[in-house]
């Protein structure tokens, strides 16, 4: 217990920190013992009913002991479509126990996982907090029994230039020289071996005394083709290397100092049909360096706006380019800032929601590993624009990497001056933190996270009113995506005219492709492209020479498309609605009564139970469709009718649309 009063002296006495202080415990003990959870409670305040409800609310915490190493299967879409099923199947025939259980000797415990957010190699398993992409039953052996080796994590502890004011200045005084080899270290990457060709890259760099330097970046959205590492000469001009493994890093090196480095047509292909400009610096960029990211532009803006000193120029820009939340709702971003610019009250806060916790979306993670300071400045911007005094990055619990490297980022952005008092020089003083979310679907819900960043179980509010007037803790508060606050340094420093002359109006939007296409990724295009120029053009088709069979689009919030709908526009408002952004391809062999199961099970597990609609009604469609109550088509249509109107939130209101797509679409697969 001492070792536990000692964590918990970690945090204020207030009940804010109430989610900080269990993860805290958990992380020491691996779980949340009773004694644990009656030491938080009188620490932070709250009674003990309160904290065990929190503890039981969150996925993430666990409240029973675990075995000595956790393995766990992904079985979300996309990775059950690529045969996850079987892997699990073969874990539980060569452990002894079934799914959710511990081997007799607690030496592993065996999971199921809803989604490991890493779509683009599936099949996932993770073991030890370690992912595995493209896993076959071969590799599971030496999961299981711990003896693969540990994927490296791809940090580096990067340059530390000297603080600075003139960022104008620092741009011109450190010119790129040399040779740069940008290892694609994201997610993505290291679980299919990134790490293995970096530490390799550096090692025979150094054995050849070389003047190169190698940098751990993030994914370039070339998952397909991980791991992939970006060869940068000081004249600007680069080359991207596909399916890079550690015996290969010599041949590399020497066609790379040769200038012989041939080209994959594929990537072409990939690229062709993109506009990247959000994801532009992804994969090319240091995520551990400042003085990379200001080299390449940012903060450049920010000191503009600063210089300027009218808040209200950003907001004028900003919805003058009619930029809408990228969250799945498309709400305009400078309404909200406005709002809470004109509200009563102070602080304001601004909270960056890069909690992503939707099964098949995977974007938000790769722009926060691979261009950390470019969300930052597009936080300082927004927070500027709307008078905020405090930045909460509020992320996923798993997204372990984009923690670490934002983490790093924002100590490195306060050192310069770019966060804290008096923002280079300017009378805008801001804060920033970082909160970490531990799990739940609902957390996509703005006042719901609010609800978690106090202490709570994560339930909706009632609207109004509305956070920019009453938000965090009551005060006026703004929640931005994550993509949203990418788009905005953009904007501001190109001018609303620019925006507004991509996607019919709309700008660029960031998709994460998964399932049965020969190249899966992360691509950002203009709006107003179809789901054809997705996955026929840019993702290269189906796999395997089958058919397509039908398009998941958006998640267990989203809808499955029929491949009649193909050259539909994706458009904010139009017949096909982009959403969040995740699409999965789905050919002939799979089945869509599966699919929708799926997603309709996930949607009744996170319910936050709050509002019965949500509650009961999605739990009472999973049983019509699982054959444990009568059905038909018209009952099936009429409950998720009552779920889409009276749910308190859009998450409630959003979990029937797979199912009444699919009943338009692909009524033979439902047999209602």
């Amino acid at each position: 217990m001492a070792e536990t009063r000692e964590i918990l002296e970690r945090f204020p006495r207030e009940r804010g920190w109430l989610l900080p202080a269990l993860q805290a415990l958990q992380h020491h003990e691996r779980w949340l013992s009773p004694e644990a959870l009656r030491a938080a409670a009188e620490r932070l305040r709250v009674p003990g009913s309160e904290v065990y409800g929190v503890a039981t609310h969150y996925p993430e915490f666990r409240l029973a002991p675990a075995g000595k190493r956790i393995v766990r299967v992904c079985t979300g879409v996309s990775c059950r479509i690529a045969g996850s099923l079987e892997m699990l199947r073969a874990c539980e025939r060569r452990l002894g126990i079934s799914a959710d259980a511990t081997t007799a000797d607690g030496a592993v415990t065996l999971e199921r996982l809803d989604c490991a957010f890493n779509c683009s190699v599936a099949p996932v398993v993770e073991a030890d907090g370690k992912q595995y992409g493209r896993v076959s039953e071969r590799d599971l052996e030496t999961i299981l029994e711990g003896s693969r080796l540990p994927l490296p994590s791809g940090e580096r502890a990067g340059v530390r230039g000297q603080p600075v004011v003139d960022l104008k200045l620092v741009a011109e005084s450190w010119p790129p020289d040399g040779l740069t080899l940008a290892v694609g270290a994201g997610t993505c990457g290291l679980s299919v071996g990134a790490g293995n060709v970096l530490a390799a890259l550096e090692a025979e760099i150094a054995r050849r005394g070389l003047a190169a330097r190698v940098v751990a970046g993030g994914c370039n959205g070339l998952c397909w083709a991980a791991p992939v590492v970006t060869v940068l000469r000081h004249d600007g001009s680069h080359h991207i290397a596909t399916r890079v493994t550690a015996d290969r890093v010599t041949a590399l090196l020497d066609a790379a100092l040769s200038g012989r480095l041939d080209d994959d047509p594929d990537v072409q292909r990939f690229l062709s049909g993109q506009r990247r400009e959000l994801i532009g610096r992804c994969g090319v960029t240091d995520p551990a360096d400042i003085d990379d990211a200001i080299r390449r532009g940012s903060y450049a803006v920010l000191a503009e706006a600063l210089a300027a000193g009218k808040p209200e120029s950003v907001i004028e820009t900003v919805k003058a380019a009619g930029l809408r939340g990228r969250g799945g709702a498309y709400f305009q971003a400078a309404v909200k800032w406005e709002g809470a610019r004109r509200a009563q009250g102070r602080p304001t806060y601004l909270i960056v929601n890069g909690e992503e916790g939707e099964p098949g979306i995977f974007k938000d993670r790769h722009l926060m590993e691979g261009d950390p300071h470019r969300l930052i400045e597009g936080a300082l911007l927004a927070a500027y624009a709307a008078g905020a005094s405090r930045i909460i990055l509020y992320m996923h619990g798993e997204a372990h990497l984009s923690a670490l490297r934002l983490e790093r980022a924002l100590e490195d952005a306060r050192e310069r001056g770019l966060i804290g008092e008096n923002l280079l020089a300017s009378d805008f003083s801001v804060e920033a933190e970082i909160r970490r979310g531990a799990g739940g679907f609902v957390l996509g819900e703005e006042t719901a996270l609010m609800e978690s960043l106090e202490g709570r179980r994560a339930m909706p509010r009632p609207k109004p009113p509305f956070p920019t007037e009453a938000g965090l803790f009551g005060k006026p508060t703004v929640i931005n995506n994550v993509e949203t606050l990418f788009a905005v340094p953009l904007i501001v420093g190109r001018g609303a005219a620019w925006w507004t002359a991509l996607g019919q109006g709309h700008g660029t939007k960031v998709f994460g492709l998964s399932g049965h296409v020969a190249r899966p990724g992360l691509v950002e295009a203009e709006l107003g492209l179809t789901l054809r120029d997705l996955i026929e053009g840019i993702a290269g088709g189906v796999t395997g020479g089958r058919a397509l069979q039908g398009v998941v689009a958006g998640g267990p919030s989203g809808i499955l498309v029929h491949p009649r709908r193909l050259d539909e526009p994706l458009l904010p408002g139009g017949s096909l609605n982009p959403g969040t952004g995740g699409i999965v391809a789905l050919d002939t062999t799979t089945s869509v009564r599966d699919v929708v199961r799926t997603l309709l099970d996930f949607n009744t597990r996170e319910s936050c139970g709050k509002c019965t609609p949500c509650r009961e009604g999605t739990a009472r469609l999973r049983d019509m469709l699982n054959g444990g109550a009568p059905a038909s088509r018209q009952a099936v249509i009429e409950l998720s009718e009552v779920i889409k109107l009276a749910s308190l939130c859009g998450l409630g209101q959003a979990a029937p649309l797979s199912i009444l797509s699919t009943l338009d679409e692909f009524p033979e697969a439902l047999r209602l």
